[in-house]
């Protein structure tokens, strides 16, 4: 085992000498804009060639096979894979990780990145490896999930066997009609982390799973478990996409297809048909996803919005918002908006005051406002597009949008938003949430919901059952920090006396993510009908109503908030302010009924100091003559 160990480590050590900073044959272009054919040896996680005939056959790593010409730590650096790095900036809140149990009424967004209102995975028990487990599903490998060197001793020899979660290239890369990225998912729950992505390609078949094979387990040797019912995790390929060097023609593209964005960033707006929905103008006029979130060899992709820290002093990054394609800036030296022939609005009739309260998206992306926010379900919070997705509408978590909400930089946007619910401990200003595994141990029988019909939704809590449990939380602490649960919006603890109290906190409030997409025709923006589309009593912007999202029995009947009190509104002037719109067209008429009054008033005076005048002349003739 020892000797094994070893080897291990020597074939580690010498990939990493090998992943330098110095520039390696794919990570300089040569200038010409075509796609080289990657018809390539294919390499295990030890930097052995793979060939037809192996016993047994391994599955290939994309960490070594593609970084044999790639800088694979370089890549590490990009937006996909640098939520774990304190030293990245990023940016404005995201889409969240939700970890969701229903048994518990847990709803709690999780980021390793420094977004106000997340919690980082490691606080609820998250290590790289069961994050891998709960996430790795919609994640293109490497970043928090890769951090092995944070696994706990008793895991290393699980890792021996499991691998690595490598960068998967082919995640984002792959443009084979056979890649099936919804097998990844399968492969992260059977914990065959090393076998991921060679399964998710055309060409490989994966059986068995890593989580079932004992510690000491050989994957090197290829033996059956003692046990028949269990299958050691193996690889078979078709050995007929082997050139006679033993090569792999691999479909690769630079400028990524849709449909590989898709499996990650889709959203789905409950109880519509697939027919129903549109698609973002941009994609329907043949645009690609990476034609305005563009990266170079460090991955780091532009989000493309305003004043996202990577645009700063970067015109052409910052060319890629929609301020900065649509609308030109003459303080440039080189003209950088139009890109691919964006057409440049007139936006006539509407004051400028408009573009300075409230982003392009508020008027052009998200669903059409309604008189209720509409429930969406996205990829990366209802695992849309794998084998086992829950497809019914109710699942958790419960997401909700439009919902219009002041950004930090005062604008009005559409977001999603959903609202935290979670098991805490709190000490001061200090909220820390509790993993639901200890919060289910401790329940035992406490709540007794049976989701028969997989409807995914809240088990409904009283606040006897909130309070015993808070009891028994606080029993099994002994730092004696006080117990609380989240949810709908407040913090439920008990006072000195043993009764629950509820009380409002900071860390109840709900979480919410812009929403760049999808984008609707300039024709199905607000506003194309008339003032009208935004200040009436009633207009959606500012009165669709957001229901209050909660297990708890009295929140779930008629718990309501409106758009104003996210985008720091006053409800009553909005009205009144709609009421000036009612009352413009009297105003219109009664301004030309009284243009009409004075210029017959002064039609008339003129008309009759015309006369005077006329008068005066024959007087004056007269006078004369005589």
């Amino acid at each position: 085992m020892s000797l094994l160990f070893l080897c291990l480590l020597a074939s580690r050590l010498a990939f990493a000498q090998n992943d330098t900073d110095v520039p390696k044959l794919g990570d300089v272009s040569d200038g010409n804009r075509s796609v080289p054919v990657h018809l390539i040896d294919l390499y295990d996680a030890d930097s052995m060639l793979v060939r037809p005939g192996d016993q047994p056959m391994l599955p290939f790593s994309t960490k070594v096979t593609c970084g044999k010409c790639h800088n694979y730590a370089k890549v590490s650096t990009g937006w996909h894979f640098n939520a774990a790095d304190s030293n990245v900036a990023h940016g404005r809140r995201g889409h969240p990780w939700i970890l969701i149990d229903q048994k518990t009424g847990t709803q709690l967004p999780l980021s390793s990145r420094d977004w106000p209102g997340t919690f980082k995975p490691e606080q609820v028990g998250l290590d790289p490896w069961n994050f891998a487990q709960t996430f790795g599903r919609h994640l293109p490998g490497g970043g928090w999930g890769e951090k092995s060197e944070r696994d706990s001793p008793e895991l290393f020899w699980r890792r021996e066997i499991s691998g690595e979660f490598e960068i998967n290239c082919l995640s984002c890369h792959d443009a084979e009609a056979g890649h099936d990225q919804a097998e990844y998912a399968n492969q992260m729950r059977r914990q065959n982390f090393r076998w991921a992505a060679a399964a998710t390609s055309g060409f490989a078949s994966v059986r068995g799973a890593a989580k079932d094979v004992p510690d000491n387990y050989d994957i090197y040797s290829g033996l059956p478990l003692n046990d028949p019912k269990l299958t050691s995790p193996s690889i078979t390929y078709n050995l007929s996409r082997f050139n006679a060097q033993g090569k792999v023609l691999f479909d690769i593209k630079r400028r990524i297809p849709n449909e590989r964005c898709y499996f990650c960033h889709s959203t789905r707006i409950a109880h519509t048909e697939r027919w129903e929905a549109e698609e973002d103008i941009h994609l329907t006029s043949g645009m690609l996803c990476v034609d305005c979130h563009r990266n170079g060899l460090d991955h780091n992709m532009t989000r493309s919005y305003p004043g996202e820290p990577q645009a700063e002093n970067n015109l052409i990054a910052a060319s890629f918002s929609c301020e900065g394609c649509h609308l030109p800036n003459d303080a440039h030296e080189v003209p950088v908006a139009g890109r691919a022939g964006a057409p440049i609005p007139k936006h006539a009739g509407i004051p400028t005051l408009h573009f300075e309260r409230m982003t392009c998206t508020a008027c052009h992306s998200g669903p059409w406002p309604t008189a209720q926010t509409q429930a969406v379900k996205t990829s990366l919070a209802h695992a849309l597009g794998t084998h086992t997705v829950n497809r019914s509408e109710s699942a958790l978590p419960h997401i909700a949008a439009p919902v219009f909400v002041r950004e930090d930089n005062g604008k009005i946007a559409p977001h999603k938003m959903f609202w935290p619910a979670f098991w805490a401990r709190v000490e001061g200003d200090t909220v820390a949430p509790i993993a639901p595994a200890e919060v289910a141990a401790l329940a035992d029988t406490l709540f007794y919901g049976i989701d028969s019909t997989r409807a995914g939704d809240w088990f409904t809590f009283e606040e006897n059952q909130i309070a015993e449990m808070l009891r028994r939380l606080t029993a099994a602490d002994s730092s004696k920090r006080t117990a609380a649960y989240i949810a709908g919006g407040k913090l439920y603890r008990l006072n000195n006396a043993g009764r629950l109290l509820q009380e409002k906190h900071a860390a109840a409030a709900p979480y919410s993510w812009a929403m760049g997409h999808d984008v609707r025709p300039a024709s199905q923006s607000l506003g194309m009908r008339g003032c009208g589309d935004c200040h009436t009593f009633n207009a959606p912007i500012y009165f669709s109503q957001l229901k209050v999202d909660s297990p708890m029995e009295a929140d779930r009947r008629s718990t309501y908030k409106t758009m104003t009190d996210f985008a720091d509104l006053s409800g009553f002037y909005a009205r009144f302010f709609a009421l000036t719109f009612l009352l413009r067209p009297l105003l219109k008429w009664l301004m030309i009924f009284v243009s009409v009054i004075v210029s017959a008033v002064l039609l008339w005076h003129g008309l009759h100091g015309l006369g005077s005048l006329m008068k005066a002349a024959e007087r004056l003739e007269e006078n004369s003559n005589g």
